[in-house]
């Protein structure tokens, strides 16, 4: 479980999360963390969360994006909207830090989902893209967030999803936890 004042770090992808809110502080209604992206953090896989508006206030330095195929930098002081649904990645490709508050209405299990993700970088389980090592983890995550996080095409949904959810139940018979552990 994830609380206020939390924090978790991605060292793969350099990316620092700090929980202001979370699914269990705002009964569902929403998330919210500062995000810190260190000069250079790679771009986040493009994805889109077909149940939540995604939003991003730049606090310090640029966050650049690409929503539905649209590129954009976000300067300090701007905001940037994700619609319900829509494909999107962003990152800091940049020599300096970045500050970043994110919000994702409603939280679903948006802070669960990152924190897995950040447990397994931490524990050198993590590609170079900042993804689980093992597709039988990766799998498990995909399936059990799969009302946050969804591959951005339509088309890779219909041949993904059959796919994940089987993997998935193998992997969790292997012992693989939506939480980025293993029972041994």
């Amino acid at each position: 479980m994830v609380d206020v004042g939390d924090t978790f770090e991605n060292a793969v992808t350099g990316e620092r999360f700090t929980w202001l809110a979370t699914n269990s502080s705002t009964g569902g209604a929403y998330c919210e963390f500062d995000l810190h992206l260190s000069p250079a953090a790679k771009l986040a896989v493009a994805h889109r969360h077909p149940g939540q508006l995604e939003a991003f206030s730049v606090l310090s330095g640029r966050l650049h994006s690409r929503v539905d195929g649209v590129a954009r930098v976000v300067e300090a002081g701007e905001e940037l909207v994700v619609p319900v649904g829509a494909a999107h990645t962003w990152g800091n490709p940049t020599d300096e830090p970045a500050h970043v508050r994110v919000r994702l209405t409603p939280s679903k299990l948006a802070d669960e989902y990152f924190a897995a993700f950040c447990r397994i970088a931490s524990e050198g389980r993590a590609n170079k893209a900042g993804l689980p090592k093992n597709p039988l983890q990766f799998a498990v995550l995909l399936d059990a967030h799969r009302d946050e996080f969804q591959l951005p095409s339509p088309a890779a949904q219909v041949v993904a999803a059959p796919v994940v959810r089987l993997l998935a139940m193998v992997g969790r018979r292997a012992g693989f936890r939506a939480d980025g552990t293993r029972a041994r």
